[in-house]
């Protein structure tokens, strides 16, 4: 076998194979002989065809699987004998075949590089988040604002309050098709209506009416309103005010809590908020890494890798990927590259505790966790992914062992902004 790499493509290994002819006829026979046991073929038993027969019979096929088996066999042991790890199927051309004849063929295949990972000597930041009654509070308010019902009040409508009107549109004077409805409800401030309409509702009270000019921007959606001024005459038929539940046993039994008790409802919400707090630092903390991790490693990115992540950005795209988009797809190739590296020089793998571990979290986010299981297992394509994540999980803990990280206590709401201590919570 003979073995070149080519200028230009250092990932590119071309080999040319010569299959001695004496080998060939070798593979070629036991192929017909296979055959011949099951050839079925008019006045011969099963089994019992003469050879000669069977190969004027099926001496073509026998011949190109003879080529099969060798292009194989031959192929598999020049990537274990040179330690080559092929990215994806080789390109195989064949130069020479014919009976009694040396077997010659070619197969070109890309490489995975070779290379040491570097670990970055950086200082990372892990925010650490002490949940507070204030935050658990909060969470509270925004659970008991999911929920909140409406009161009619006898006031002017106010930002919060939901509306309920009748109005009539026209434009130069002539009604136009959607300018028309009654028992429209309305959240003031939610601002689902145009600006000039919402306005118009803040301060009127249920049985006032105004005559209200909006205009429609020039880039409205429907084409023969765009750019145009409407005339409404707006009618208030019931303001309505929020009100939230009471935080309560039957509040707390509406979530789930089946004795009813507003501590253990409380305790619940903060052990959430913990966890979700040590997910969003992991999350950022992982993010500073990989960024580190890119910085200190170039890689040589194999063509096949690139053109398939290309492929998956573009899906659901019309046209080319932007030069932005192409740059983003090479890092998560290197990126994929250096980390895989990492775990196979490491040797690390996921262990089967683990990738259970990680599904029965994702099972607890439905109804019925074992029937999730049950159901995620099935598909093997799926436990490779989830095995591909579990693997990426301990190579990240793998580096963040030998970086140096330090600590910042931050506020929760800080966190989910994204923001650091000390930072202008204005920003």
């Amino acid at each position: 076998m003979e073995l070149s790499i080519p200028a230009g493509a250092p990932l590119e290994r071309h080999m040319r194979f010569t299959v001695p002819a004496a080998d060939v006829e070798a593979h070629y026979r036991e192929s017909l002989r296979q055959k011949a046991k099951h050839a079925r073929l008019p006045g011969f038993r099963p089994g019992k065809v003469p050879l000669p027969v069977v190969e004027r019979q099926f001496g073509r096929d026998a011949l190109l699987e003879a080529f099969d088996e060798l292009i194989n066999e031959h192929y598999a042991k020049a990537l274990s004998s040179n330690a080559l790890r092929p990215v994806a199927r080789p390109d195989v051309n064949v130069e020479q075949g014919a009976p009694g004849q040396d077997f010659v063929f070619t197969a070109v295949v890309e490489v995975y590089p070779e290379f040491t990972p570097q670990v970055p000597a950086v200082t990372l930041t892990r925010k650490v988040v002490a949940i507070s009654d204030a935050d658990v509070g909060r969470t509270l308010t925004v659970m008991r604002q999911q929920r909140q019902t409406y009161r009619p009040v006898e006031r002017a409508a106010e930002a919060g309050d939901r509306v309920v009107i009748d109005f009539q549109g026209k434009i130069d004077g002539e009604a136009f098709a959607g300018g028309t409805m009654d028992d429209y409800p309305v959240l003031v401030g939610a601002g689902r209506l145009l600006p000039e309409m919402e306005q118009a509702l803040t301060g009127m009270a249920a049985g006032e009416e105004k005559q209200v000019a909006v205009p429609f921007p020039a880039d409205y959606p429907a084409a023969e309103l765009a750019g145009k001024t409407a005339d409404f005459l707006v009618r208030v038929k019931e303001v309505a005010a929020p009100e939230l539940p009471a935080l309560d046993s039957e509040f707390a039994r509406s979530l789930g809590i089946e004795d009813g008790s507003v501590e253990t409802l409380q305790a619940e919400v903060r052990a959430n908020l913990e966890r979700e707090a040590q997910r969003i630092s992991r999350q950022q903390i992982k993010a500073q890494l990989m960024a580190a991790v890119l910085e200190a490693n170039t890689v040589e990115l194999p063509k096949a890798l690139l053109h398939n992540e290309e492929e998956r950005a573009k899906q659901g795209r019309e046209g080319e990927l932007s030069a932005e988009q192409r740059a983003e797809a090479e890092k998560r190739v290197r990126l994929g590259l250096v980390l895989s590296e990492i775990a196979r020089q490491q040797q690390l793998r996921a262990p089967t505790a683990k990738i259970e571990q990680a599904l029965l979290e994702m099972a607890e986010q439905y109804e019925d966790p074992r029937e999730f299981m049950s159901w995620y297992r099935k598909d093997r394509e799926r436990m490779e992914t989830l095995e591909s994540i579990v693997l990426e999980d301990m190579v990240v803990d793998w580096l963040l062992e030998r970086v140096t990280v330090v600590e910042q206590k931050v506020e929760f709401q800080d966190l989910i902004a994204g923001r650091g201590a000390g930072e202008d919570q204005n920003q």
